[in-house]
Formats: C-alpha cells, structure tokens, sequence
C-alpha cells in the first residue's frame, strides 16, 4: 500500500469519527472571513472556534459599588437634546352629508351623481384631497349616518347612506369627524352605532357628544370634543358639560384642545348671542380652537383671548340638497407652534375659499376650490363678516 493511498485513508477515518460525535441539527457554514466556520447559537449546541482565532479573555465582575471599597466615577448621560420645534397644521371644513334624505330628491340625486362616476367613492373630495393631505389634521361636521336601518326618526329631513359609503372618506385626507349634529342619530340609536363602527374600520377617528377624542400627532396629543346645542337659546346649561370635557382631555394628557359645536340659526350669517356666549366660554375654560357648523352659510371668525371661534364652517359635501341657495364655504386652516412641549402664542391662519360644487345650476357635492373673482369675493365677504365681530 502506498504512502500517499495510507494519508487519505486516515484523513477520511478522522473525518467519519468527527461527523459521528457531531450533536444533531448542527449546520456549518462559511463566514465572510475565509477560512471561519461558525454555527447558529442554539441552546445546547457548542460554539466553534478556529484554531487560530485569539482565545476570548472574560473580564472579571465589576464588584458592587458598596461605597467603601468600589467608588469609580460612571460615564456621565450627555444631555438630552432639546426638543424641536413642531408645528401641527389642523384644517376644518363644515356639513358633509354622504347620502341624503330618501323621501326627497336629494338621496336620488347624490345616488346619481355617484353612478355617473361609474360608482368611484373617491368622486366627492376629489377636488380637496390634496388640501387635507397636506395638513397634519383635518376635521368635518358628518352630519349623516352610515346604516343599514330604515326606521327613520318623526322628522322632516332623515340622512343616511349604505355601510358601503364609509369609503366615500377612504383617501380623502379627512382624519377626523364631530358627530355632535341633529342628525347623526335619525334611524334611531342603531344608526348612531353603525355610524361609529363604519368610520372607525375606515380609520376616522369620531368625537362629539358623550365621547372625547384624543390623537397624538408628531408627538403631540391633540384632543377633540363637541354638543349639539343649536335648539338651546340658553348656552348655559351646557357649560358643565364643555368644562368637564376640557379637564377630561387634558387630564389625558392633550397638548392642544379644539371644539366643534354645532349650534346658531340656519341661513344667519351672522352668530346669535347663544354662540357668542358659549364660544367664548369654551375658551375661557382652556379651549385653543373652536369650530361651528349648522347655518349652512358662512359666518365670520371671532378672534377672542388670542384663540379663533370660527362660527359657521357652512356646507361642504352636503347631500342635504340638490340646489342650496348658497354654494359658498371655505376651508379653514390654523398652524399651531410647540416649542418645547408648550403651545407658543401666535395666530397664523389661511382660509381657502370653496365651493361646494364643481359645476354650476346644481350641487354635484363635489366641494371644489374657488377661483378668481370667486374666490375674492367669497375671502371679502368673510373679511367682513368677521370685522363685525372684532371692532
């Protein structure tokens, strides 16, 4: 036998009492380094190690820090950076009405608008889409429901839409809904449950009436709560309830505080003294925004204590009615500041001017944005409106 034939069949004799003694499931593999094997540290299974890799030296204990025999000096925590600057940009808009009545026209027309977009959800905030998802928050008064029940509440106008039409606010930019409104439960206490869990499997957050909302944005809590006090000539008796649901939300923890009521007298465009008195009651008990819906027209802005009480948001998608005798609304923005956790003092405000249609004769529920002499004469109006308010 020759030498060389000798050499390889001790190699391979080596090599199968290796492979015999190996523990189960062990699996080898090659590193990046060349030339290392390394196998997945599972318990029980050995750690290899090369030959020539360097042994691993343990440090001894550090022994406890009894104040007498151990005393070395920690390396000091760096200071935490200072928190930045965060701005949250929250826009409002007024009415929106998916569905309609169904003994009237309106249920029909919004039906057939829907069908001449070939059933696209994504039709009715189109045009404002791009408006909401450039802010941070942005709330509307929903002032339907979302059911499937059909006994309508004693009342002359009832509105609602299928389930199926919670999507009409999938993508729309929209956050946020008040259900604080005289609608919101017109096929019974069923419709205003239905209502809350259609929204919520769209992901739109709902506040208003017995529930209080709160929505951490950028790290700063934002909470929401709203009544429906627009039958109430007496504002009073909810002033209980409004400073209850301020200390709620800020005993959560809210950093910002907005209110949206739903109140004053239908086609006013100027706030009765019931609005006057609660807005600015709302923001004496430690509000930073108040929102208002249920004109169905614009009414100015109150600049009160430093903080807006914007009276009536007016119409926006309303499936209420095919032909409203004014199409005119308005998107309005507020940027708040946080400098450090805190709420800075400072005022900065746009107003979009909207129409509530993107064609004209007839309400298509489409809000679109306002142009040229439009868009002018619907900023000159609330200008004045809100002048009236803070001479």
């Amino acid at each position: 036998m020759s030498k060389r034939f000798k050499t390889f069949i001790s190699v391979f004799l080596t090599f199968i009492t290796v492979v015999s003694v190996m523990p189960p499931g062990l699996v080898l593999h090659y590193n990046d380094e060349p030339g290392e094997i390394s196998a997945p540290e599972e318990p029980g299974s050995p750690t290899l190690t090369p030959t020539d890799r360097e042994p691993i030296v343990t440090p001894d204990p550090i022994p406890p820090n009894t104040g007498d025999i151990y005393d070395a000096d920690p390396t000091p925590s760096p200071e935490p950076a200072p928190e930045p600057i965060i701005t949250i940009t929250v826009s409002a808009a007024g009415d929106v009405t998916v569905g309609g009545c169904p003994v009237n026209s309106s249920f029909n027309s919004y039906m057939r608008q829907f069908d001449l977009q070939d059933k696209d959800f994504s039709f009715f905030f189109r045009n404002v889409r791009d408006i909401f998802n450039e802010d941070d928050l942005s709330i509307v008064n929903f002032e339907s429901t979302l059911t499937d029940a059909t006994k309508r509440d004693d009342k002359r106008f009832t509105f609602r839409a299928p389930p199926e039409f919670s999507q009409v606010l999938r993508g729309s930019g929209i956050n946020a809904v008040t259900l604080a409104n005289n609608h919101s439960r017109d096929f019974g206490e069923v419709s205003y449950i239905d209502t809350q869990n259609n929204l919520e499997a769209e992901g739109i957050a709902f506040f208003g009436n017995d529930t209080n909302t709160i929505l951490n944005i950028k790290g700063i809590n934002i909470g929401m709560f709203g009544y429906s006090t627009w039958n109430y000539t007496d504002p009073s008796v909810f002033f209980d309830r409004v400073k209850d649901s301020i200390d709620d939300l800020r005993s959560r923890g809210a950093d910002l505080v907005i209110a949206y009521f739903h109140w004053g007298k239908e086609g006013s465009y100027e706030p009765n003294s019931a609005q006057t008195r609660l807005g600015r009651f709302t923001i004496d008990s430690g509000a930073d925004l108040v929102l208002g819906a249920h004109p169905h027209v614009i009414q100015g802005i109150e600049v009160y204590n430093g903080r807006n009480i914007v009276y009536s948001l007016a119409n926006f998608s309303f499936g209420g009615n095919r032909w409203p005798p004014d199409y005119d609304s308005f998107i309005f923005r507020q940027t708040f500041t946080f400098e450090n956790g805190i709420l800075q003092e400072s005022n900065e405000t746009e107003i979009i001017p909207i129409r509530v249609s993107s064609i004209s004769g007839e309400n298509n529920y489409q809000p679109t944005p306002a142009t040229g002499a439009t868009a002018e004469r619907i900023l000159k109006e609330i200008q004045r409106l809100s002048n009236k308010l803070n001479s």
